[in-house]
Formats: structure tokens, C-alpha cells, sequence
């Protein structure tokens, strides 16, 4: 509680409170007028007066005042140090966080490359696989082509006895003019042998049996004698 001055009544003589104290009485209790005002008294420049009471009221008060101000000031070094400890770790965490965005950027980076790295092994080694496809395809069809070729180019010779003896009779009846008498018989067999390749990269060996109807002269012989 603030300190009210005391002073004597002109008239009757008796002390009565005032509202200020005079510049004397605050240069007794070493407070300066600047410092009066900030610690809140009120000071009465007009009153030329000194009063003990008035005196000992300042002292006790100044006391006060300088433990308060001691107080006050300890609290703000506390809060002062807790303000800094705070920026402190909020920088600490602030560079933390900045190293772990760096280095989740370093990961995110690395990862890409290698995925992109994966991606490009295997479309080259998709690409090898076709291109080696391929190229066996086009042998397969050269092979094909060519056996084919063969099997145009060799005629096709009596396998059988009794084959090369229907040729004889076939032979005579057209030297003698008759008229063959036409029955299907099947030649000798044509192989083909076909290559091909499977999605599996397996390769398959399909053998194709061609059987072709002829004509044959069987009996022409004894049509022959019976003219003859």
C-alpha cells in the first residue's frame, strides 16, 4: 500500500493527511523525485515543509519498493532464460527437421533412380528377347522355305514291290494303247518337318505326313491278252 503524507493543519494546529510529499522530505530518505513518481508516490513541490513521520514512511517504503523491484527482476531473468531455451530448441528442431526433409529428399532422389534403372534393364532386356524372337522366326521360315523346296524338287520313287510292278503294267498299257482303268492309291509319304517356337521360349519340332492319290494300272495286263 502506498504511503500518505502527513502535515499540520495551519489553523488549529493538528497534523492531517495530505496528498504529496514535499521534495525535503524525499531527499531524506535518498529518493529522488523521478524515482518517487515511478515508484508511484505523489509529490507535493509547493510544501516547503519536513515532517519525520513523513520521513520514516519513505524509508520504510523504499525498502519495499527495492525488494520488489529485486523480485521483479529475478522473474524476468527466469522468464528471459525460458524464452531463450525455447527459441533454442525450436532452432534445434527446425535444423532437424531440415536435415530429415534433406535426407527423405536423398532417399525419395535414390529411389527413383533405381527404380528408373530397373525399368530400363528390363525393357532392354525385353527388347533383346524380341529382337532374338525374331531373328529365330525368320530362320524357322528360311528352314521351312527350304525343306519345302526339297521335297518339290526330289520325285517320288516306288517304295514297295509291288509298286514298281503296277509302274511296269502302267508302262505297257500306254505303249499298247489301252485304257486305263484309274484307281486312287496313295504314294509314298512326304515328311515335313516344321520348327516353330512357343511363347515360353520353348522350341517345337511338328513332323507334317503328306499321302497324295495316284492312279494306277492294276489289270491293264490282262486286259492286254485278252485283246491281243
Amino acid at each position: 500500500m502506498k504511503p500518505q503524507a502527513t502535515v499540520e493543519s495551519p489553523s488549529s494546529n493538528l497534523p492531517r493527511k495530505g496528498r504529496g510529499f514535499s521534495k525535503e522530505e524525499l531527499l531524506a530518505a535518498k529518493f529522488s523525485i523521478k524515482e518517487a513518481r515511478a515508484a508511484g508516490l505523489i509529490v507535493d513541490l509547493r510544501r516547503k515543509s519536513k515532517y519525520k513521520e513523513n520521513i520514516d514512511k519513505l524509508k520504510d517504503y523504499k525498502k519495499e519498493y527495492e525488494n520488489w523491484l529485486v523480485e521483479k527482476e529475478k522473474e524476468r531473468i527466469k522468464l528471459r532464460k525460458i524464452n531463450a531455451k525455447a527459441r533454442k530448441e525450436a532452432a534445434l528442431r527446425k535444423k532437424e527437421l531440415a536435415v530429415k526433409e534433406l535426407e527423405r529428399e536423398k532417399e525419395i532422389e535414390e529411389e527413383k533412380k533405381r527404380v528408373q534403372e530397373e525399368i530400363a534393364k528390363r525393357e532392354a532386356e525385353e527388347l533383346k528377347a524380341e529382337t532374338e524372337e525374331e531373328l529365330s522366326e525368320e530362320e524357322l521360315a528360311e528352314l521351312e522355305e527350304l525343306e519345302q523346296s526339297i521335297t518339290e524338287e526330289t520325285p517320288a520313287e516306288p517304295a514297295t514291290e509291288e509298286e514298281a510292278l503296277e509302274k511296269i503294267e502302267e508302262d505297257l498299257a500306254e505303249s499298247l494303247g489301252l485304257q486305263q482303268e484309274e484307281k486312287p492309291k496313295v504314294e509314298a509319304t512326304t515328311t515335313t518337318t516344321t520348327v516353330t517356337k512357343t511363347p515360353d521360349g520353348v522350341k517345337k519340332v511338328v513332323k507334317r505326313v503328306r499321302k497324295k492319290p495316284t492312279k494306277t494300272t492294276k489289270g491293264a495286263s490282262e486286259k492286254a491278252e485278252k485283246k491281243g
